[in-house]
């Protein structure tokens, strides 16, 4: 329960107890947890979604998203910004790391986030079934868990470093389990194993880009994998709805 609330405390803005005296050791155990985090992330921009739905499909569709960026801080819209920020800036690694940790924001962060957010709106208007919000969260948690355990870090030190370095394959293994058990219910046991394979093929392809360009993952580059695995997820969604 420790290690949840550490990820509900790391993860969003939710008015959870404080804790302290927390180690390395706390995050890096608890990260597995993150897509239980997701769980509750997805129960708030559920009943945001219902409560729009009432006065417009496309007004719910952008509640829903909007409360997603809200609940978590923008934590990783920032971290996604950062990211194509620093990877498409043409520099070479150590300059692509200090423009990743500079916070001002460029247009190829601007591009990112805009673009992330208008196709989040426009798939969940297309999807139009609000059971998919209570599942996107825990698929782009799990996703972060896939890009931690399976990289290496691009730094020696910082957040981001901490989590890479300390999670492995056996809380890849957890965290998908876990998922597999919030999410069947919803889209079926075949569909949570089916998205969970194409989160998986995503967050190593992402960790082969970053490995060429900055030598490995960073905690930005953790937050963008959560934000383009969101919309990966809700375009295999509409795949297999459609079939």
């Amino acid at each position: 329960m420790k290690r949840l609330i550490l990820m509900l405390q790391f993860a969003t803005r939710f008015p959870v107890p404080r804790l302290e005296n927390i180690e390395e050791n706390d995050l890096q155990r608890g990260m597995k947890y993150l897509p239980l985090a997701g769980v509750m992330i997805g129960v708030v921009v559920w009943f945001s979604y219902r409560i729009m739905r009432l006065i417009n499909p496309l007004a719910a569709a952008v509640a829903a998203v909007f409360t997603e960026v809200m609940v978590t801080g923008g934590l990783h819209q920032d971290g996604l910004a950062d990211t194509f920020d620093g990877l498409y800036s043409n520099k070479n690694r150590e300059e692509m790391l200090e423009i990743m940790k500079d916070s001002r924001l460029g247009t190829n962060g601007v591009l990112a986030i805009t673009g992330v957010l208008f196709l989040k709106v426009a798939l969940l208007y297309v999807v139009s079934r609000s059971a998919v919000l209570l599942v996107m969260p825990v698929f782009s948690r799990l996703a972060m868990v896939y890009g931690a355990a399976f990289s290496v870090s691009a730094r020696q030190s910082g957040l981001g470093h901490v989590f890479i370095e300390g999670v492995g394959k056996r809380d890849a293994l957890i965290a998908s389990l876990l998922t597999v058990l919030v999410t069947f219910y919803f889209i079926g046991f075949i569909g949570s194993i089916a998205v969970m394979a194409v989160l998986l093929a995503v967050a190593l392809f992402l960790i082969e880009v970053c490995s060429m360009k900055i030598g490995g993952m960073t905690g930005d580059t953790l937050g963008a994998l959560g934000e383009i695995s969101s919309v990966v997820f809700l375009i295999v969604y509409r795949i297999i709805i459609y079939f």
